[in-house]
């Protein structure tokens, strides 16, 4: 499958989820996280969900990291790439042009400081290539993260066999985490 082919077909899967499935998915998601361990790790980027397009809810990760007295890191989108927000308990978001939901008040941190990344994407294949929306933000700010920041995807859908046109910029997940549990690349 090619991440085109990927990208369409997981998109209209993710789309005709109920609230409830979404609601139920992002929590058995959010089990196996709670599975890993992150003790050494000190600062975590992660996503707000863009809830019109199903996106795993990632606000109860976000509040359980706060509760382990983690740093908390969210992208937002400037032009055509993001920055690195660190966010305090209780933060306010607004949306986007994107209908993104970003934080209103923040302190920009550097990508070498960040050492877990929640990846937004719709799937992976099993060796961790994955499909992410294709507007290259992501892989833009991986490649300014230290080689070790563990790479984690949170996804709904289990990993396929192959991307056929995963290539050599892309950079492959260490852990993709589905609803059915985690998978190491």
């Amino acid at each position: 499958m090619t991440k085109s082919e990927a990208r369409k077909y997981y998109r209209t899967l993710r789309k005709s989820f109920t609230k409830e499935e979404v609601d139920d998915l992002s929590d058995q998601i959010f089990e196996h996280i709670k599975q890993l361990d992150f003790s050494t790790d000190q600062t975590f980027h992660i996503f707000l969900p863009i809830e019109k397009n199903n996106e795993i809810n990632t606000y109860p990760i976000i509040n359980w990291l706060f509760q382990q007295q983690k740093k908390v890191v969210l992208p937002m989108v400037i032009g055509d790439d993001m920055i690195n927000c660190k966010v305090e308990k209780g933060f306010e978001t607004v949306l986007n042009s994107l209908q993104i939901p970003e934080p209103i008040h923040y302190s920009e941190i550097d990508s070498k400081a960040i050492d877990v990344i929640f990846i937004p994407m719709f799937v992976t294949d099993k060796k961790g290539n994955r499909v992410g929306y294709g507007g290259g933000y992501y892989d833009k700010f991986l490649a300014r993260c230290r080689a070790d920041s563990k790479k984690i995807g949170l996804t709904y859908f289990r990993p396929i066999e192959y991307i056929v046109d995963a290539y050599f910029g892309d950079f492959p997940l260490d852990f993709c985490i589905t609803p059915d549990g985690i998978e190491s690349f």
